[in-house]
C-alpha cells in the first residue's frame, strides 16, 4: 500500500473516531427539550445566554422575539436537558448571580408534588425588579416621607413647647416665695401638733378605756345569754318530762304541753334574735340585758308554778286543802 493511501486511511479513521466521539458525548448529555416563557422585560439576556435550574446550568436561550399575540410581552425560547424536572410550579425569571455578574434565565425547582410539564409547554414567569422600578417606587414614597417628617417636626415643636411650660411651672413652684410658704406651713403644722398633743393623747386613752369596757360588757352579755339558753333548755327538758308524765294521766294535757313546747321553741328563737340584736347594738347592752333578766325570771316563776301547782293548767282555781283530822278528838 502506498504512503498516500495510508495517510488517507488514517485521516478517515480519525474523522470517524471524532464523529463517534461527538455522537457519544451528545448521547451522554441527553435529549434537548424546548420550552417557552413570556416576559415584559428581558434586559441583559440574549440568545445563547445560559439557563439555570435552581442555580445549576442546564441549557441556553435559543431565541428572543416579540410575541405576536401580545406585543407587550417578549417570547423567550429556551433549550434544556431532557432530564431536568421542570414542573407546573416552576417559575422563570431574569436574574444574576451577583450585582455585577451577567444575567441569565433562572427556572425555580417548583414543588415535589407538581406534575412535570411536557416539552414545548410554557413556563410561568415573574418579572424582575429593575432599578427603574425601584426609582419609581422611591419617588412615590418621597412625598409620604416628607409629610411624615413635617408631622414629626410639628410634634417635636409641640413637645418642646410643653417641656418649656413644665420647666417654667417647676421653677415657679420651687421659687423662693413658695419655699418660704412651705416652710411656714410645716412650722404651723408642727406647732399645732405640739399644742394639741396632750388632748390627742387623752382622747386616745378615753377611746381605749371605752373599747375595753365595751368588750367587757359584750363578754358579760354573751355569758348571760348562754345562761338564759341553758335555763331555757332545762325548762324545755322539764316540760318534756312533765308532758310524758301527764300524757299517762290525760290526753288533753299532752296537747297543752305541746303548745308550751312550741312556745318555748319560739322563746329560744326570740333569744337567738335577741343575741344577734345585742351583737349589733353594743350601745343598748344594758337595756337588752335587763329585758333578758326579766324574761328569765318570768320563765323561772312559770317553771316553779307548774312544778308546785300542775293542776293550774287544768283548773282555773286551786283545790282547797282538806282539813287534817285531829287524833283523839271527840265524836
Amino acid at each position: 500500500m502506498s504512503k498516500e493511501l495510508k495517510v488517507g486511511a488514517f485521516v478517515i479513521s480519525s474523522l470517524l473516531i471524532l464523529l463517534a466521539t461527538f455522537v457519544y458525548v451528545d448521547q451522554l448529555s441527553g435529549v434537548r427539550v424546548l420550552y417557552k416563557t413570556y416576559l415584559r422585560h428581558i434586559g441583559g439576556v440574549d440568545p445563547g445566554s445560559p439557563v439555570r435550574f435552581g442555580g445549576m446550568k442546564v441549557g441556553a436561550i435559543t431565541a428572543i422575539r416579540p410575541w405576536p399575540k401580545d406585543p407587550t410581552k417578549i417570547e423567550v425560547v429556551l433549550e434544556v436537558r431532557g432530564a431536568v424536572p421542570v414542573n407546573a410550579d416552576s417559575v422563570a425569571s431574569v436574574t444574576s448571580l451577583s450585582p455585577l455578574g451577567d444575567k441569565y434565565l433562572e427556572i425555580s425547582t417548583g414543588t415535589n408534588k407538581a406534575p412535570r410539564i411536557p416539552p414545548g409547554a410554557t413556563i410561568p414567569s415573574t418579572e424582575p425588579v429593575s432599578i427603574d422600578d425601584l426609582a419609581k417606587q422611591a419617588s412615590a414614597l418621597i412625598p409620604t416621607v416628607q409629610s411624615t417628617l413635617q408631622d414629626m417636626q410639628k410634634n417635636i415643636d409641640q413637645l418642646t413647647g410643653n417641656a418649656q411650660v413644665v420647666l417654667a411651672n417647676l421653677q415657679s413652684m420651687t421659687g423662693p416665695q413658695n419655699q418660704r410658704n412651705f416652710s411656714a406651713l410645716l412650722a404651723n403644722a408642727r406647732e399645732l401638733l405640739d399644742k394639741e398633743s396632750p388632748q390627742i393623747d387623752r382622747v386616745l386613752q378615753n377611746l381605749e378605756r371605752a373599747s375595753s369596757q365595751a368588750s367587757a360588757a359584750l363578754n358579760q352579755a354573751s355569758g348571760a345569754l348562754n345562761e338564759v339558753q341553758t335555763a331555757a333548755q332545762t325548762a324545755n327538758n322539764t316540760f318534756a318530762s312533765a308532758g310524758r308524765t301527764i300524757d299517762e294521766i290525760r290526753d288533753p294535757l299532752k296537747t297543752d304541753l305541746a303548745e308550751m313546747q312550741r312556745t318555748m321553741t319560739d322563746a329560744r328563737r326570740l333569744i337567738a334574735d335577741l343575741k344577734a340584736v345585742v351583737s349589733a347594738n353594743r350601745y343598748n347592752i344594758d337595756e337588752t340585758l335587763d329585758n333578758f333578766r326579766a324574761a328569765s325570771e318570768n320563765l323561772r316563776d312559770l317553771t316553779a308554778s307548774v312544778k308546785q301547782r300542775p293542776w293550774s293548767l287544768l283548773r282555773g282555781k286551786p283545790v282547797p286543802d282538806r282539813a287534817v283530822p285531829v287524833v283523839g278528838a271527840r265524836q
